[in-house]
This record gives C-alpha cells, sequence and structure tokens, in this order.
C-alpha cells in the first residue's frame, strides 16, 4: 500500500528521531510543554476526575447505559443526560464496563494533549503562518488555560480542539496530496469533532468551503466513500439530533434542558457572547477582584438591558460576572495567551520587517486569508447567535487554533518572535502557566489543605476563599459519598430526584453494582415501590420550584420518611444545600 506523504518520517530518518527530540527538549519552550505533560500526568494520577459535567451527566449517563445493557432515553427531570452530545461519553464506556473504575479516564485527554503541539504546526502552516512563528507558537497555544487544564481532565473541550485542528490538518493534506487515507481521515475527524461538542458545527462551513474542489476525488471510489460516510454520520452529533427531534422537538436538545436558552435572541447572543468571551480571557486567573466587578456591572447596566440578556442567558453569563478563582470549568485561552497575541499585534507596529521568503505553496494560501477571516468569522458568530451558556471563553475552545492562526499571519510576526522582548514575554506566559497548574484547584501539585488548615473568620478574605475552594474541590470528586454510604449496604437500586446542581456520579459507585433510578416529572414515589425501591435520594435545592410544593409536604404525601438531612456544599461560590435520604414504604398506609 503506498504510504501517505506527509503522514510519517522518511525511514531515512527515523534514526535520527530520538536524537531530534533530545535537542529539541532542550530549548525553554519545548522543555517547558514537557514539563506542563509531567505534571499533568502526575495530576491525573494524584487526584480523582472532579469535572462538575462529567459528575452530573456525562459519566452518569455511561453508568445508566452499562446498567440497562443499552441506550436509552433515561426518564429524569436532567434533560442533559439526553440531550447532550455522546462523543468522549463512548469512550468512557469501556473503561468503567471493563477496569470497574474512572480513575484512568483522563489518559484519553492526556494522550491527545501529546499531539497538540505537531497538529497546531502543521495547521499554522496550511493557513500561512510562518514557519518561525508557527515553530513558536505550536508550543505557547496548547498552555491556554482551557487546554492545558483539561489535559489531565475527563472534560471535553481540550479533545474537541483537538479533533478540530485534526480535521483541517488531514483536509490540508488531502488537498495537497490528493491521498484517499487522508480525505477518510480528515472527514472521521470532523464527524468526531461534532460528536464530541456540537458546538464545533458551524466550523463544518469552512471546512467545506475549504475543501470544496477536492470532493472529486473521493468519488473515484464510490463505494469506499459510501462506507465512510455511513460510519463518520454515526460516529457524528447527527444520531443525536435526530434522536432529540423524535423526544424533545428540538435537535440542539437545549430546549428539553432550559426553553429560555433554546430560544437566544441572536443579535443579543452576539454581543453578549463577544464580551463575555473577551473578558474571561483578558481577567487574570486569580482575581480578587471579582467581587467587585461584578457588583459594578450589576449597579452599571440598564435595568432594559439586563432583562433581555437574562431571558437569553444564564444569570452569571447575562452580567458579565467574572470568578476570583479560575479553574478548567471557568477558563478560555487565558490571560497570558490574550495578552501575548495583543502584544504581538502591538509590535508589529514597531518591529523590523524580515525580507519574505520566496513564496512556497504554502504561502499561496495567504492570498485567502481574507476569505478564512470571512469563513471562522461566520461560524464564530453563528455558534454566539445560538449559545446562551455562561462559560462561553471555554466552549470556543475549538475555534481558538484557528483565530490565532489568523491573527498571527503575516511577515512582521517573524520578527516579533524572534526579539528578545517577546521571547521574554512568551516565556513569562509559559512560567505562569506552570505556576498555575500547580495550584489549580482541580489538582493542586502542593499541598494546600494543610498549609490552608489554620485559615480562620479573622484571615484575609482571599485566604478565606482560597479555604474553601480547595475544600470543595477536594472532595467534590466524592461530594455525596456520605449519602451513599449511608444507604443500607445491600440496596441495589436507590430513587433519585434534585433540581438542582447535581454531580450524582458517587451514587453509582462501585462502579456496575448499584443503579439509580431517577423520577421524571410525570412520576410519582409509587413507581419506584412498585419497583421495589425503598429509599429515595432527594435534592432540596430549588425542589419547590420544580415540583410546586415544599419538600417536606411531598415526602410527607407520599408516605416517606426522611432518614437522614445532610448539607453538603458542592460548588464553592454557594452556600451549603441540604440532601435527604427518605425511606419509601412498602405500601400506602
Amino acid at each position: 500500500m503506498a504510504r501517505l506523504s506527509g503522514l510519517a518520517a522518511p525511514m531515512s530518518h527515523v534514526g535520527d528521531l530520538p536524537h531530534r527530540n533530545r535537542k529539541r527538549f532542550t530549548r525553554f519552550f519545548p522543555a517547558a510543554f514537557l514539563l506542563l505533560a509531567v505534571m499533568s500526568l502526575l495530576g491525573g494520577f494524584l487526584h480523582p476526575p472532579n469535572n462538575l459535567d462529567s459528575l452530573i451527566y456525562r459519566l452518569p449517563r455511561v453508568c445508566h447505559w452499562l446498567m440497562a445493557e443499552q441506550w436509552e432515553w433515561i426518564p429524569t427531570v436532567k434533560n442533559n443526560l439526553n440531550t447532550r452530545s455522546t462523543g468522549i461519553e463512548w469512550w468512557s464506556a469501556p473503561f468503567i464496563a471493563i477496569l470497574r473504575t474512572d480513575r484512568l479516564l483522563f489518559l484519553i485527554n492526556w494522550v491527545s494533549f501529546l499531539f497538540l503541539p505537531g497538529l497546531i504546526f502543521s495547521l499554522f502552516l496550511h493557513l500561512g503562518v510562518r514557519r518561525r512563528v508557527a515553530a513558536a507558537w505550536m508550543w505557547l497555544l496548547p498552555t491556554g488555560y482551557c487546554l492545558v487544564l483539561q489535559a489531565a481532565s475527563v472534560g471535553n473541550d481540550m479533545l474537541a480542539a483537538f479533533f478540530a485542528v485534526a480535521a483541517f490538518d488531514f483536509g490540508f493534506r488531502w488537498r495537497r496530496t490528493g491521498a484517499y487515507p487522508a480525505f477518510a481521515l480528515a472527514i472521521a475527524a470532523a464527524g468526531m469533532m461534532t460528536a464530541i461538542k456540537p458546538t464545533t458545527l458551524p466550523l463544518l462551513l469552512p471546512f467545506a468551503v475549504f475543501f470544496l474542489g477536492m470532493w472529486k476525488p473521493a468519488f473515484s471510489k464510490p463505494l469506499n466513500t459510501a462506507v465512510l460516510a455511513v460510519c463518520f454520520s454515526l460516529a457524528s452529533f447527527l444520531p443525536t439530533s435526530v434522536i432529540n427531534i423524535r423526544h424533545c422537538g428540538d435537535w440542539t436538545g437545549a430546549a428539553a434542558e432550559d426553553r429560555m436558552l433554546g430560544s437566544v435572541i441572536p443579535h443579543i447572543g452576539i454581543a453578549t457572547n463577544l464580551v463575555n468571551s473577551l473578558i474571561q480571557n483578558v481577567a487574570p486567573p486569580i482575581f480578587p477582584m471579582a467581587g467587585t466587578w461584578n457588583q459594578w456591572v450589576r449597579n452599571a447596566a440598564p435595568d432594559a438591558w439586563i432583562t433581555a440578556n437574562l431571558k437569553c442567558f444564564e444569570e452569571s453569563g447575562a452580567l458579565f460576572a467574572l470568578p476570583d478563582f479560575q479553574g478548567e470549568e471557568l477558563s478560555g485561552i487565558g490571560f497570558g495567551i490574550a495578552w501575548l497575541v495583543i502584544l504581538s499585534w502591538i509590535m508589529c507596529l514597531f518591529v523590523k520587517r524580515s525580507t519574505p521568503p520566496r513564496p512556497t505553496a504554502v504561502d499561496l494560501f495567504r492570498g485567502r486569508w481574507a476569505l478564512a477571516a470571512l469563513l471562522f468569522t461566520i461560524a464564530l458568530l453563528a455558534y454566539f447567535s445560538r449559545a446562551g451558556m455562561s462559560t462561553v471563553g471555554r466552549h470556543i475552545a475549538p475555534y481558538y487554533p484557528f483565530l490565532l492562526a489568523l491573527a498571527l499571519c503575516g511577515s512582521a510576526q517573524v520578527s516579533v518572535v524572534r526579539s528578545r522582548a517577546w521571547q521574554f514575554a512568551a516565556a513569562c506566559v509559559m512560567i505562569s502557566t506552570l505556576a498555575f497548574v500547580v495550584i489549580v484547584p482541580s489538582r493542586p501539585l502542593w499541598p494546600a489543605r494543610t498549609l490552608l488548615r489554620n485559615v480562620s473568620e479573622g484571615s484575609p478574605r482571599i485566604l478565606l476563599r482560597a479555604k474553601t475552594g480547595y475544600g470543595v474541590y477536594s472532595n467534590r470528586a466524592d461530594g455525596l459519598g456520605v449519602l451513599r454510604d449511608a444507604l443500607p449496604p445491600d440496596t441495589w437500586s436507590v430513587g433519585y430526584l434534585s433540581h438542582g446542581v447535581s454531580p450524582e456520579l458517587p451514587l453509582w459507585k462501585p462502579y456496575m453494582k448499584r443503579r439509580l433510578r431517577h423520577l421524571a416529572f410525570d412520576e410519582t414515589p409509587e413507581v419506584l415501590r412498585a419497583e421495589n425501591i425503598s429509599h429515595l435520594i432527594l435534592n432540596t435545592q430549588n425542589f419547590e420550584k420544580g415540583r410546586g410544593v415544599d419538600p417536606e409536604s411531598w415526602v410527607r404525601r407520599h408516605g416517606g420518611i426522611v432518614k437522614e438531612r445532610l448539607k453538603l456544599q458542592l460548588l464553592a461560590q454557594e452556600p451549603p444545600r441540604e440532601w435527604w435520604i427518605v425511606k419509601l414504604p412498602a405500601s400506602l398506609p
């Protein structure tokens, strides 16, 4: 079989790879990236997965399917268990089914993280970035917070960015070589990026336009192409969108989760998301003035503007709220990378431009920069027009490589990256990222709780906030473990009802030994009794709003007895919430 040009190193150079790699990693940027990778690996082994989305719905839905021995639309008031994309879940299922643990799931992200520098370098060259510039930024861009903080996580934003970059990189290889394997890999990666994160769907527009003229060679093998099209369609977001239409009438599923977020007004979505994506990236990762900023926005913003925003966005997104300490759930590309890009633009105005090299085949793409900028801008604005989530800086992780590539085109950037001032600033960015990976609350690599043990009410607010944050994160992976442990040891199936924040994954442990049975809106405890379920775990947060009755009256009406009342703090920025274990009688008196 013919070797795919550009996908493998020539055999004559294979023997030189160990020496070349050793030499490469003696330079600061590659060495810093390698250290970040090692630190991420260490953090992944030391700390259990505590990504909030994964605890709330991504891994619990896998447990539902495994215990049901099939995919199913789960009866529940938490429709994010059903409507969200399933790409990373199907990768996670074998780990849990075979190994009965989630401790190694982070390796999916970590291995993908190792490939990012090479993919980014290749993509940047294809998009017209000069080789010298691409060689510097290939190590810097992966240190963006939304990427590096998920290298040891079970989140899916970094993985979506990985497949988005891979889709375009293989697409450009396909365009350059006409090799059929490159076509297959490009389509596979494009399908997977949508299956992992449907926020990438607008990127299919530039993908289709860039490679429009290359579709004809694909039909030289019509049977192969048809088989690939079917397989990769099934591996994309398409099956989930069809299921969402069938069950809730909305292909995105947003209306089934929150009808307000499923009907974002386009111009409000674009304006608010633009502002949020900017401030979430330029704000420092540790921001003691966050409370002052958030209060100022509330006071300064016109009431009509706040009302319009709240109809389309989650509250923190509608009010441009910033956290005092960023984590993997709240981070965009990050303070360092964002300001380094701005610095690179400013320096372009003052540096002496280098003489442009002789044009190459890759350089010809520079003539189409305006088209590329237009397409990626349309894709980003299309997403903004439909998105009502508060963490837009993280959700657009797959867009950053393309936006930065367009921002870094031009021969002036060669002089910029050669300058000592820029190299010093870039080194500071890498060092600050290394420090942030050490102190990040989700996977600290320092004895945070030990050193903060003596922090008391009289201590500075920032220390009190740090103690709370590290304490919550240290317990989040097993945040509901006290409820699980309070159940009778022989309880195989447990009822569950929550209208609030509910990281339910600990209730499924040990894996494949217990089943969690959700109550849907139209179900009552009588349904659980018919299934011989004797205990119900109930979250009192938002209960009256969701059920129209206070939890005490609801339990009493159905003959239950509250056996345990436990206050648990699952989010650092929210107070503890009360959870109950309810004993259900075998039958109503």
